[in-house]
């Protein structure tokens, strides 16, 4: 009778399904988010879509099936879903910011996107939760592209204010911030090495000399045209097309910028240091950049002519030397961040600061400085423990305490 056995379970799910009992909607619902919050797509839309048919009066559960199905790109679906927890609820914040960024032509190939209605729909999301972080750090983009100064400073200070953006990540930005050369042009990558940037800087008006520069805006001329004229830089003309290069490959168009930043440098035309933030992996702008770039910390310095070094110990050190850290304990992503990218991947950022310990040990060692080598490389490992992504360098580690052991003197 083992297949009786098996059926009961089936029987009891049927039995719950068909009663629609509040636990049963509760724990569906709380099943298709966290699947949805691990990045499992796939795994999470036919959950939320079971989650719509036992509380089909909970716009809360339409908004996010909706999100699902955006970030599937099934668009129709997607608007369908959320328009439907509109109906529900015509003051959902959450619906609302789905809308938004559905419509956003920065972020959605569907076909009927709309920067008016991305707009409206984030202004609506702001003003009936202006608690969510997630519809302020949509909307500090939009502000931008506007002119809509005032909108882009709340924006940014509603990130630090609602709980978005944990203190973890903000004691990374505020390192990558406070050791750049005065004007400093800073070229960071994504999400977390700029939101909690900007918001530092309008909140609480740190490096407000510094030029921050995210290269994924960077590949838009709106916004090639703003970070010119807001920071008096260089712009011989707007570009908005990817060209190939003579070894075939595809320069984007904030790449081709950043090339006529460092050819203006090199030719002595560039009156600001240019510096590009530890997160951004590809470094390549020209055929000449690694050889002109310095790691000095949280950043890269991009020197006019070839450096001859890999590393700038003194500054290395010092940027070292400030980090507190019990400060980058804990969580990067906050529990309000509806992003499965960003939760997925955030704690990461912290294994930068452990990076740059170890090449500082490497450049200890390089010159024989046995003793601060070992020390460095210990409080390397300290740090690689505390944080939640730690293990990355694991293996440089040993290899560099085996090197110590081998050659320090006895």
């Amino acid at each position: 009778m083992r297949w009786i056995r098996m059926l009961i379970p089936v029987v009891l799910l049927m039995i719950l399904l068909v009663s629609g009992c509040s636990e049963m909607r509760e724990a569906t619902l709380e099943r298709g988010t966290q699947l949805f919050l691990d990045n499992r797509l796939d795994d999470a839309l036919p959950v939320l879509e079971a989650s719509t048919k036992l509380w089909k009066d909970n716009p809360e559960t339409f908004a996010w099936l909706a999100e699902c199905l955006r970030r599937l790109d099934r668009f129709d679906e997607a608007a369908e879903a959320a328009y439907r927890a509109l109906e529900l609820d015509t003051q959902h914040a959450f619906a609302h910011t789905v809308l938004g960024d559905l419509f956003n032509p920065q972020l959605s190939t569907w076909g009927r996107v709309d920067s008016d209605s991305t707009w409206f729909h984030l202004r609506e999301a702001v003003k009936y939760d202006p608690g969510d972080g997630n519809a302020w750090s949509a909307l500090w983009i939009q502000a931008m592209m506007r002119g809509e100064l005032q909108v882009e400073q709340t924006a940014a200070t509603r990130m630090i204010d609602s709980g978005f953006l944990s203190k973890p990540l903000l004691a990374y930005n505020r390192w990558q911030l406070e050791h750049l050369p005065e004007n400093a042009i800073l070229l960071t990558n994504g999400d977390m090495d700029t939101y909690p940037a900007a918001a530092l800087k309008a909140r609480e008006g740190l490096r407000e000399d510094v030029a921050l520069i995210n290269l994924s805006l960077l590949n838009m001329p709106w916004y090639q045209r703003l970070m010119a004229e807001r920071h008096d830089l260089p712009l011989v003309s707007e570009v908005d097309t990817p060209v190939t290069d003579i070894d075939g490959g595809v320069v984007m168009p904030a790449r081709q910028v950043v090339r006529m930043w460092m050819d203006l440098q090199k030719a002595g035309e560039l009156d600001r240091p240019l510096c590009v933030a530890i997160t951004v992996a590809d470094l390549d702008f020209t055929p000449d950049a690694m050889d002109r770039m310095v790691l000095c910390g949280p950043y890269y310095e991009i020197h006019p002519v070839p450096a001859g070094t890999e590393v700038d110990v003194a500054k290395l050190k010092n940027s070292l030397d400030a980090i507190d850290p019990p400060e980058f304990e804990g969580e990067f992503a906050t529990p309000i961040d509806r992003s499965p990218v960003r939760r997925g991947g955030t704690n990461r950022l912290a294994t930068n600061v452990t990076s740059a310990m170890l090449k500082y040990a490497y450049a200890l060692a390089e010159e024989s400085r046995w003793e601060e080598a070992e020390t460095v490389l210990a409080q390397a490992e300290e740090f690689d423990t505390k944080i939640l992504a730690g293990g990355a360098y694991s293996e440089h580690m040993r290899s560099l305490r085996d090197t110590i052991e081998t050659r320090k003197p006895q």
